[in-house]
């Protein structure tokens, strides 16, 4: 809980803990300097001060906080011996350098650099222990022990707790990044999703609104003179709104139970889109070459949406005089769908242009692994050509 308050929190803890170590300690170091001379008691004091300052900003300023505490050290162990033969930088304060290291460690990058600062230091004092009580090696040893283990103890706890610390930023992280992905999976898969609904609509509105519309406008020319002509026309035109309505509501019914939108349509449904196209006065026909082989769902779903939307193109922008030839030519191990037209052409590059028709078509061969292209001239008719694959069955 320590470890994620802000800057001035823990700033604010550690002032707090460093108050009570001065408090309670202050009072063991005072009777330690009782009798001492005035210089050496005034830069004890100063240097066991600093000290817990240097406690209080541990944490946000660590570097900083183990720099200062070092120069006290070596302030402490340059002052002569308290009165009973006492080092001063043997006092109860000097406890806190260990705590100073091992944040260095912890809260920075560095780590050589204190431990060998703590090590020489520890040196230091211990040689400053044997010159005050020469010829007793016992508790220099054990002061020397005891220091080196406090340095080695405060790199092990600081390099455990940093890299605890970074192995938790690690799974934060790792953890955003999977909620990301997660989201940017999400979102494609909607706009995905409304590129299929929108191709699908588009497939079925189109086609059947050319039928639909020119059937209605040569009923209108022709009704006076051979009504019973129109009246047929409009009975196409009813049969081809109602099939429309009924896809529609198969589409939209496929969508809502999260299933394949795909409809069961295929090569052999092309004799009725065929039919369908001729009632509305446009004339068409349908080669096949090569021997006929079965298709997948999306592969006779491609092929029949290709056919569709070609043909209903040439209606839409050349009219129903417009004559269209589709052809399969069905190889060993390839389908290749042409359709083409008589009507004035164009110079310009309409896959480039891509209206929602062209570019479903287009998307419709990629995720078969298919081809598509369209080509068109001035006085040449336009050509699509759709080709791809067959699997193996």
């Amino acid at each position: 809980m320590f470890t994620s308050w802000r800057p001035d929190h823990r700033l604010m803890l550690d002032g707090v803990a460093a108050a009570l170590v001065l408090v309670l300690g202050l009072g063991a170091s005072l009777s330690a300097l009782r009798g001492a001379h005035a210089w050496p008691w005034t830069i004890s004091l100063v240097a066991l001060v600093g000290l817990a300052g240097c406690l209080a900003v541990r944490r946000v300023r660590p570097l900083v906080a183990l720099a200062v505490a070092s120069a006290c050290m070596l302030a402490l162990v340059a002052l002569p011996d308290l009165p009973g033969g006492v080092p001063p930088v043997l006092l109860p304060f000097s406890a806190i350098y260990p705590v100073l290291l091992y944040s260095a460690i912890a809260y920075t990058d560095l780590s050589l650099l204190p431990v060998v600062g703590g090590l020489v230091g520890s040196a230091l004092v211990v040689g400053r222990t044997v010159l005050s009580f020469p010829g007793a090696w016992g508790p220099p040893g054990v002061l020397g022990a005891v220091a080196v283990a406090s340095v080695l103890s405060a790199w092990a706890l600081g390099r455990y707790r940093r890299i605890r610390v970074s192995y938790v930023r690690a799974l934060e992280e790792s953890a955003q990044r999977a909620e990301q992905l997660r989201t940017e999976q999400v979102r494609s898969a909607i706009a995905a999703e409304r590129r299929l609904i929108a191709r699908e609509i588009h497939d079925v509105a189109a086609h059947s609104l050319a039928v639909v519309l020119t059937q209605a406008d040569t009923a209108r020319l022709v009704f006076d003179r051979d009504p019973e002509r129109a009246r047929a026309m409009l009975g196409t035109a009813l049969d081809v709104g109602r099939e429309a309505m009924r896809e529609m509501r198969g589409m939209l019914g496929v969508l809502r139970s999260g299933d394949d939108p795909v409809s069961p349509a295929d090569d052999r449904d092309l004799g009725s889109l065929v039919a369908s196209f001729r009632s509305a006065g446009v004339d068409v026909s349908l080669g096949s070459s090569g021997t006929r082989q079965d298709l997948g769902t999306a592969e006779r779903h491609a092929v029949y949406r290709v056919v569709q939307e070609s043909v209903t193109n040439a209606l839409k922008h050349v009219g129903p005089q417009v004559r269209c030839r589709i052809s399969l030519e069905w190889e060993p191990r390839r389908l290749t769908v042409t359709v083409t037209d008589d009507g004035p052409g164009t110079a310009e590059d309409l896959t480039e242009r891509g209206g929602y028709g062209l570019v479903g078509m287009a998307e419709r061969m990629r995720q078969i692994g298919g081809e598509f292209v369209v080509r068109s001239a001035p006085g040449a008719g336009t050509t699509v050509r759709a080709e791809f694959e067959l699997g193996e069955r």
